[in-house]
């Protein structure tokens, strides 16, 4: 499977730190998770809402193209996790709770979850923690630049 993230350059691009910082829709702050998505467009999207203004964007960005072996199997979030509000902010308890028992557990490289933004399409959580995360490759890394049309 191919996926894509768009991170500033000076991160590695498998090493989950930013979840230390911060906490996010699938984890509590203080644990190391790797947000990416099926398609580059989603990531796009998914990068751009968590700005206030273009100003905010660093202009240090890179496109990561990421291959998961076909034999890592991913897990899927449950339909019982995706209340109604699931997709709100603040996040919500069960998606932040699932989430982060999820990376703790240790049992799955990846998992499958609904964007927020576009329901139809899916983000991939990563655990750098697993030891499958070595197996993942980093096929592309290439400059990436949001079209300033895009927010003005």
């Amino acid at each position: 499977m191919i996926i894509y993230r768009i991170t500033k350059k000076k991160h590695g691009p498998l090493d989950g730190i930013g979840g230390l910082y911060g906490p996010g829709r699938w984890h509590k702050k203080g644990n190391p998770v790797i947000y990416a998505s099926e398609h580059a467009s989603l990531a796009a999207w998914e990068k751009i809402v968590h700005i206030s203004s273009f100003a905010n964007l660093p202009d240090n960005l890179q496109l990561l193209k990421i291959e998961i072996p076909d034999d890592i199997a991913i897990q899927t979030v449950p339909e019982s996790v995706l209340i109604t509000g699931w997709d709100s902010f603040p996040f919500c308890t069960e998606t932040v709770n699932y989430g982060t028992e999820f990376l703790r557990t240790n049992a799955y490289m990846a998992l499958r979850v609904p964007s927020a933004i576009i329901k139809e399409e899916n983000n991939i959580i990563l655990n750098p923690l697993h030891p499958d995360i070595k197996r993942c490759k980093v096929i592309s890394s290439v400059p990436f630049i949001f079209d300033k049309r895009i927010l003005s």
